[in-house]
């Protein structure tokens, strides 16, 4: 029968030693940035309360997944949106009805580092969408809420995520 190893056990308690040495902070954000200036989301569509649920979505999105503490005037870092696009089409019918729609949206974002005049995150076309059944009860508010929450979490995790 074969002897066990005497070093198996070394090795598990390195192993565990080492793991606790390992961490991660979740943000790709220099160490210099404390504060964010969200400018109010720009809107070039014709859904005119589109671009304040956006910048709200942004707000309560650095303020749940970032360090930055928002502020009015000034801030280390600044996210600047331009709500471009907005539709809403038909998803899917059952016979002449439609069941369900799609609404999309693009956004122009710009993140930058107003300490060191840096652009952090970039993108002419950030896209959001939402689906809603008229079947169920569910209305484009719905949808569009729906969008927002994935046009937040893209930024999000474009602009302060560690991903």
């Amino acid at each position: 029968m074969p002897r066990p190893s005497s070093s198996a056990p070394l090795a598990l308690a390195a192993a565990l030693l080492l793991a606790g040495c390992y961490s991660f902070s979740g943000t790709t954000l220099p160490k210099h940035l404390r504060t964010v200036r969200i400018d109010p989301v720009v809107n070039k569509t014709l859904e005119s309360a589109l671009a304040d649920q956006i910048t709200q979505g942004l707000e309560e999105g650095f303020r749940s997944r970032s360090n930055l503490r928002k502020v009015n005037d000034g801030g280390d870092a600044e996210l600047i949106c331009v709500l471009t696009d907005y539709s809403h089409r038909a998803l899917s019918t059952s016979g002449a009805t439609v069941t369900s729609y799609r609404v999309d949206m693009l956004v122009s974002v710009r993140f930058i580092d107003r300490v060191k005049g840096d652009t952090l995150y970039k993108d002419d076309r950030v896209p959001g969408y939402g689906q809603y059944a008229v079947d169920k009860g569910e209305t484009e508010e719905a949808g569009k809420k729906l969008a927002v929450e994935s046009l937040v979490k893209v930024v999000l995790d474009n602009s302060v995520s560690g991903w």
